[in-house]
């Protein structure tokens, strides 16, 4: 994978989407912002409330190793979660 880092006047264009013609190592990220900048369709919001709803159910369920009330105590290392497979 090739880095390529940009710089703040080309950060802010995209982000402001001033991005026609862009070319280059920026493409996929301007492919990207302009997907995300779209408004969702019908079809991509049917499944928000139940999402939402599955999303506070794992939440209300405290981490492993956290206790049950939810302190968090200073000497007690923090909580991880696995990534998952392959990462």
């Amino acid at each position: 994978m090739t880095r390529y880092r940009l710089d703040q006047e080309t950060a802010e264009r995209l982000l402001s989407g001033a991005v026609d013609g862009a070319t280059g190592p920026v493409r996929p990220l301007v492919t990207l912002l302009t997907a995300v900048r779209a408004a969702a369709a019908p079809a991509e919001l049917r499944g928000e409330p139940a999402a939402v709803s599955a999303f506070r159910a794992a939440m209300a369920v405290p981490a492993p190793g956290t206790p049950a009330d939810g302190s968090v105590h200073e000497d007690a290392p923090a909580p991880t979660r696995s990534a998952g497979p392959g990462r």
